[in-house]
């Protein structure tokens, strides 16, 4: 048996909770991905966004013109192009397609492997958010005007450098070289140089390329964080009742043992009848979490959400014995979210909707934070 399933299950959900809503961090990946083996040894319970090294990269750029009407057409057109260039290798690569504008390419990822990267992130409890290329996650932190302008931009590792050339602010070129130094690519001053110890935090600006190795999901992308953040609540809250029957099962226990060795058993029959409710209130909120209507409840919250398009969602907590719901996300404008709390407040079955908080986003987000709180009816009223 491995070490993460001799773990108690109630431990091991907790911790696939916390990943889930965890703020990734990012960490910059080698051919071979020994620095995510050693991250997922020293930190269950964490999100990471792997920035993938050049060396473990091919790319292209689409040539302008050809009829690639989304992802999946860019990133077929990129298959066979790779297949023509790389022979059998290039079945085994992982495909990045991306797309801006006019513009379109593809990264292919030939020094890792996805499925062991993510079977090793899953036996950890290691959220992976992303895997991206460096040179994107390095380009989408440069500064707006840095990113709007013309000329190249320079990602550079040692021996390989990655030169993306802009056409104000569209990347119109993407080529990996083998250089001695940066001379090698000649006199022309690049408009930035980037280096693995970047970073890589996201900048507002214009938009840029934002391959993405992970496999894309086609349901909106607000309805699976928020059904997984639900789902691991009440798994979380069940399992938590189950922990809470084990440690009173063993505190009665004890008790009793004491009760033997003492005249009176006054003192020990007082406590057994103040573990009894908090037994109770622990079963009773579990029942209560797993009779809740989810699936209305986070579609109204999805599709209010998706109305006001930049909403991003960074998580849910429910109270289902006090019929309350807290969420969180990020806006760019505290009117979306003062409209958004409107919106909820319409709803059947939901009342007391408030904006009750707002801040600056942590460092590394984008946006302000919110927090939206609401009263709702659960399956047994509100």
């Amino acid at each position: 048996m491995s070490p993460s399933m001799s773990e108690p299950l109630p431990q091991r959900l907790r911790q696939q909770l916390a990943a889930r809503l965890a703020k990734p961090r990012r960490l910059f990946v080698t051919p071979g991905g020994s620095e995510f083996e050693a991250w997922c040894r020293g930190a269950p319970g964490t999100a990471v966004e792997l920035i993938v090294s050049a060396r473990a990269l091919h790319e292209l750029v689409c040539e302008p013109g050809l009829p690639l009407a989304d992802l999946d057409a860019v990133q077929a057109y990129a298959q066979q192009q790779f297949a023509h260039y790389f022979g059998a290798a290039a079945q085994r690569f992982a495909i990045a397609p991306w797309q801006v504008g006019d513009a379109a390419g593809a990264s292919a990822l030939h020094g890792l492997d996805l499925a062991a990267l993510r079977a090793q992130a899953d036996a950890a409890r290691v959220h992976l958010a992303a895997i991206r290329p460096a040179w994107a996650a390095w380009l989408a932190s440069l500064p707006a005007a840095t990113r709007a302008g013309s000329g190249r931009a320079v990602w550079h590792e040692g021996d390989v450098a990655v030169v993306i050339q802009l056409d104000r602010g569209r990347v119109i070129g993407l080529q990996s070289r083998r250089v001695n130094t940066l001379a090698d690519l000649g006199a022309e001053a690049p408009l930035a140089i980037g280096t693995p110890d970047a970073d890589f935090a996201p900048q507002p600006g214009p938009a840029t390329p934002r391959p993405d190795f992970l496999p894309r999901d086609h349901r909106s992308p607000l309805a699976w964080p928020l059904a997984v953040t639900g789902v691991l609540v009440l798994a979380t809250a069940a399992w938590s009742a189950v922990d809470s029957h084990r440690a009173l099962d063993m505190a009665q226990a004890a008790r009793d043992r004491v009760a033997q060795l003492r005249t009176t058993a006054a003192k020990p029959q007082a406590r057994r009848q103040v573990a009894a409710p908090a037994e109770n209130r622990s079963a009773a909120e579990a029942r209560a979490l797993l009779g809740m209507p989810w699936e209305p409840l986070l579609t109204r919250v999805e599709t209010a959400g998706a109305d006001a398009k930049t909403i991003a969602w960074l998580g849910l907590d429910a109270s289902a014995g006090r019929g309350e719901l807290r969420l969180e996300g990020l806006t760019p404008d505290k009117l979306l979210a003062l409209q958004l709390a409107e919106q909820l407040g319409t709803t059947p079955g939901w009342g007391q909707v408030v904006l009750s908080r707002f801040s600056a986003a942590e460092t590394g987000l984008i946006g302000q934070r919110f927090e939206i709180t609401a009263r709702v009816k659960t399956g047994g009223g509100s």
